[in-house]
């Protein structure tokens, strides 16, 4: 699994969206357009975008807390996809 890409979001206070990034799963499938929050507890949460009003994916909580981790890394660290965005 790899993050092909990440948007930081605009910061702002008490805003809980930090950013909005692209995965690539096992080479295999790629997912576009999620979200990384924070919780009001503090807790970081990915977030599917919507189609029809509805998330488009959801995800078991093993794989949910993979990508959070591989998101919190790339917006950590700067991914070099910022560039392309």
């Amino acid at each position: 699994m790899k993050i092909i890409a990440i948007r930081p979001a605009y910061a702002g206070a008490g805003k809980p969206l930090l950013a909005h990034f692209d995965v690539e799963l096992h080479g295999s499938l790629r997912l576009y357009g999620l979200a990384l929050r924070k919780t009001p507890d503090g807790r970081l949460r990915i977030i599917a975008p919507n189609a029809n009003g509805k998330h488009a994916a959801t995800f078991a909580p093993e794989l949910a807390d993979e990508i959070t981790k591989a998101a919190r890394v790339a917006l950590s660290e700067g991914h070099p996809a910022y560039a392309r965005t």
